[in-house]
């Protein structure tokens, strides 16, 4: 993750598979950390090459559980680089614990690079 990104306190953790590219659902989300009293998860996707593409995300309502399964952020635009570029993308996922009146009481971010390249 690089220095110039808050980590913040709850542990963010995913992999790109080739079908969350895209169109495909999002990815399964390991979070550590996640305090005790979170009610909701807010979650959104951003890629840090392209800083106005809308990758999207979703909000889980009654969550707290520490695995955000695959295909779970119903508004997730995955990655979708172009495959004449044969670089990497930075993308990051934020997340945001809410309590039962939806206020944020925590977050985290992870960080993954991926392109066209890692699925050829």
């Amino acid at each position: 993750m690089g220095s110039n990104i808050d980590a913040g306190s709850i542990g963010v953790d995913f992999v790109f598979q080739k079908e969350n590219m895209c169109f495909g659902p999002s990815p399964q989300i390991t979070l550590t950390h996640l305090p005790a009293e979170t009610k909701g998860l807010k979650v959104s996707l951003r890629d840090l090459d392209h800083p106005g593409a809308d990758h999207g995300g979703g909000d889980l309502k009654n969550f707290n559980a520490s695995i955000i399964p695959a295909g779970a952020l119903k508004g997730y635009q995955g990655p979708c680089p172009s495959m004449s570029e044969h670089r990497r993308f930075h993308y990051v996922f934020k997340v945001e614990a809410l309590d039962e009146t939806g206020k944020v009481i925590a977050f985290g971010q992870g960080m993954k690079e991926c392109g066209w390249v890692d699925f050829q």
